[in-house]
């Protein structure tokens, strides 16, 4: 292989290589090579997949993905039990993320996916985004050596240095926005480095677009604008590109030029103005401009302003800087260069590529540099609960880069290999379990939350305390949990997953060797087959008790419809496994929300906004507002669950003026029923003339004119709130039921009556019988008339 360090020119492309080298060694074709290191690092990742968010960004950005596939919404209210952690409130009420969008609009074809089959989990595809974003950067890492002139042999090693031997690891299976802001700016950065070998303007497009993007994904990208403007500016050919810009500016015939952007700029001096038209090009400019009324347009949409991003006040740039910096880079906790100190070898590397490409170095540099200095300066520099410096990933790349240099000289390998063996156990422990047991231990100890001596004494750092928590109960791996989050070894997916990663690794050693050209295809497919088996498996329909509640919900939601969630364990739950496309809101029992003095009285807005409203699981104090709002038209219930169904009438429910006394001192004194679509409503008024010494329950009975059962509903009055032994003597009852008639019935008459549980027996109306008949008349229109007086009929059936 090539293991010269280039021709040494600034900027130059790299030499084309023959197949053979002077040596007689066969050279990796660059395409299949850093196609095969793409799909061997992806089955890494995708053996070391979880399929579940480890922080609340990411269940943040995961409940925005969500909202906006499901329904083309923004708002995180199944997550409303969060608060104020990772999310604001917007001027209509709801609660938005306050992350930047750019990794939501990237999981949302993935999401999509996710939400078209019951055999996989919404939120277990749009997780893949992870490991695809890990492995691109590493693609993208493996071009950049290559167009920086060094050897496939240092491409390669670079890039597999960076994937197993860096934090880009463990974080293949975290759903945190670094690691994509981190793609978007090396992208960038690449699309850089082809515009300055070959003065393409669509290159400087794809560098602008892909700087917007990283915006738009972390705004604290904007600060990293200026260093790709000074790389843009100083590429070889820019005295032959704006020799063209000034001779059409000087040019009096050509107008136009002097009214360009060029033109103008040109008025402040040749020199300057080739420097500055070269900043303000349009190419580069124009899609990062339009990103940029991208991010303002959904600070917008989600806070009423383009300049709001929702952080609070108590989230800025107010931390010891200092310290922050220390912190990043050397601290046992989350320092850099102990977590991978493969990069290290990153300075003297650095000297080297700055021989090379001088340009390339210096922005590298900076952009680590900034990172640094951004983040050492926010108040919470070490990024919360996190695995080593999350704030660092996007920087990652751009030190690996200075690898490459070390890796031609063979003498420097050896130490290479060493330091990244040496990185690699880090990323294992970060991968092998989650991170959080170990930092909720911290606060164990007494400890404030983030006090400093937990990043700066070593007997507090994850790297030493962490092993104590690796054992198989908590392996954070797809295929070593059950569809609950229990453990359960899959053997069977294990097993799928080694041999694809074996099988790419085959393909990656074929390609260097430049043989078995359909070994990488074959690898291809077979990490498709084995990533859908994984999440097929991982998500086991059918096995979660969600399962059936929600079934019940996408049968029968309609549009109008919201999903109350009693439970905050049952968000992401439901955000995976619910197929249907209705809002959820989940509890906020311990937030108070805007313009409410207590955490229920959000419910009147709910009220306002939807006609009926789903309640998963038993929450008393929603159950009772909810049977004051509407009526319930159902009720399920099964091993761990409970599902409720209550909606309201659209209009006024025609009254029954007319009394009927029944037998025990119990009168009737008012029915009112509407019908609308295949929902019936009754309201009924109890009225007590005497004490009542039995628990009566209360049936309403729809019928078809064949005397069909279309629809009953028994239930203790008031939906189990007011036995009828606890009713004072004139006090009257309101009763309210709502029944589900299937779709096309017509009904033609109601009974109405009680019964005693115990016994079955039903208590009979004074006038006869034992229940009472409402016959049902329907207008020209389809919906009812009127109903006529009430007659007495026979006994129909039982009560129970």
């Amino acid at each position: 292989m090539r293991r010269g360090g280039g021709t040494g020119r600034t900027g130059a492309s790299a030499p084309t290589r023959p197949p053979a080298g002077t040596d007689g060694r066969v050279r990796p074709r660059p395409l299949p090579a850093g196609a095969a290191l793409f799909v061997f690092l992806l089955s890494v990742y995708l053996l070391n997949f979880s399929g579940r968010p480890h922080s609340s960004d990411g269940i943040a950005m995961l409940a925005t993905t969500e909202s906006l596939v499901r329904r083309i919404d923004l708002d995180m209210n199944a997550y409303l039990w969060m608060g104020l952690q990772q999310g604001s409130f917007g001027p209509d009420g709801d609660l938005y993320s306050r992350k930047g969008v750019g990794q939501v609009l990237a999981s949302l074809p993935l999401a999509w996916l996710g939400l078209q089959s019951h055999a996989v989990g919404l939120v277990q595809v749009a997780m893949l985004l992870s490991p695809l974003v890990a492995a691109a950067t590493a693609l993208c890492l493996y071009a950049a050596v290559l167009m920086l002139g060094y050897g496939s042999d240092a491409a390669l090693a670079v890039g597999l240095i960076y994937g197993l031997a860096t934090p880009a690891l463990p974080y293949s299976k975290y759903s945190f926005s670094d690691p994509l802001t981190g793609l978007a700016l090396f992208a960038g950065f690449l699309a850089l480095l082809r515009y300055r070998q070959r003065c393409s303007r669509a290159s400087a497009a794809a560098c602008g677009a892909l700087l917007g993007f990283a915006v738009l994904t972390r705004t604290t990208s904007l600060a990293l604008v200026p260093l790709y403007a000074l790389g843009y500016a100083n590429h070889r050919d820019t005295e032959k590109a704006h020799a063209v810009i000034l001779s059409e500016a000087k040019n009096p015939s050509r107008k136009r030029g002097w009214l360009s952007v060029q033109g103008i700029l040109w008025a402040f001096g040749p020199q300057n103005g080739m420097a500055l038209s070269s900043v303000f090009s349009a190419p580069l400019w124009l899609p990062f401009l339009a990103f940029l009324v991208l991010t303002g347009l959904f600070n917008y949409l989600r806070f009423g302003s383009p300049l709001v991003s929702g952080y609070l006040p108590q989230e800025s740039f107010n931390g010891d800087w200092l310290a922050g910096i220390a912190g990043l880079l050397v601290s046992p906790g989350r320092g850099l260069f102990l977590y991978a100190p493969v990069l290290l070898a990153a300075i003297p590397g650095w000297l080297l590529l700055r021989r090379r490409d001088a340009v390339a170095a210096w922005l590298c540099l900076g952009v680590a540099a900034a990172h640094v200095l951004i983040y050492g300066k926010w108040f919470m520099w070490h990024g919360g609960y996190a695995w080593g410096p999350r704030f660092l990933l996007p920087a990652l790349p751009f030190l690996a880069l200075a690898l490459a240099p070390l890796w031609e000289r063979r003498r420097w390998r050896p130490p290479l290999l060493g330091l990244a063996t040496l990185s690699f156990v880090p990323q294992l422990l970060g991968s092998l379990v989650h991170f959080a047991p170990f930092q909720d231990d911290l606060l164990r100890t007494g400890l404030p939350l983030y006090a400093p001596e937990t990043f700066w004494q070593p007997r507090y750092s994850p790297l030493l305390g962490q092993w104590r928590y690796v054992r198989f109960a908590n392996l954070d791996f797809a295929w070593a949990q059950a569809a609950t989050g229990a453990p359960r070894l899959d053997v069977t997916v294990l097993l799928a997953l080694v041999a694809s990663a074996a099988l790419a690794g085959l393909a990656l050693w074929a390609a260097v060797r430049a043989r078995g050209r359909l070994l990488l295809p074959l690898a291809g497919v077979v990490l498709a087959a084995t990533t859908a088996l994984a999440l097929v498996h991982a998500h086991r329909a059918g096995q979660h008790p969600l399962d059936a509640p929600l079934r019940l919900v996408e049968a029968g939601e309609r549009a109008g419809d919201a999903l109350l969630l009693a439970r905050p364990d049952d968000s992401l739950s439901v955000s995976d496994r619910y197929k249907g496309r209705l809002p959820a809101y989940g509890p906020a029992a311990e937030q108070v929300l805007p313009g409410c003095e207590a955490a229920a009285e959000w419910l009147p807005r709910l009220g306002e906004r939807y006609q009926r409203l789903w309640l998963l699981g038993q929450q008393a104090e929603w159950e009772s507002w909810l049977a004051g709002w509407g009526y319930q038209m159902r009720q399920e219930a099964g091993e761990g669950w409970r599902l409720a169904l209550y909606a309201r009438p659209s209009g006024e429910l025609r009254e029954l003026s007319r009394e009927q006394a029944f037998r025990g001192g119990i009168v009737l004194a008012e029915a009112s029923v509407a019908l609308e679509g295949e929902m019936l409503f009754a309201r009924l008024r109890w009225r007590a003339e005497q004490p009542i010494s039995t628990d009566y329950k209360v049936f309403l009975h729809a019928f078809a004119a064949d005397g069909t059962l279309l629809a009953q509903h028994d239930a203790v009055p008031d939906l189990w709130r007011r036995p009828t032994t606890g009713w004072q003597v004139g006090e009257t009852v309101e009763d309210r039921h709502g029944l589900l008639l299937p779709a096309g019935a017509r009904v033609a008459y109601l009974l109405v009556g009680l019964y005693d549980p115990a016994s079955g027996a039903r208590l009979a109306p004074l006038g006869g019988g034992d229940s009472l008949r409402l016959d049902v008349e329907y207008g020209e229109a389809g919906g009812l008339r009127a109903f006529p007086t009430c007659a007495i009929t026979g006994a129909v059936g039982c009560g129970g």
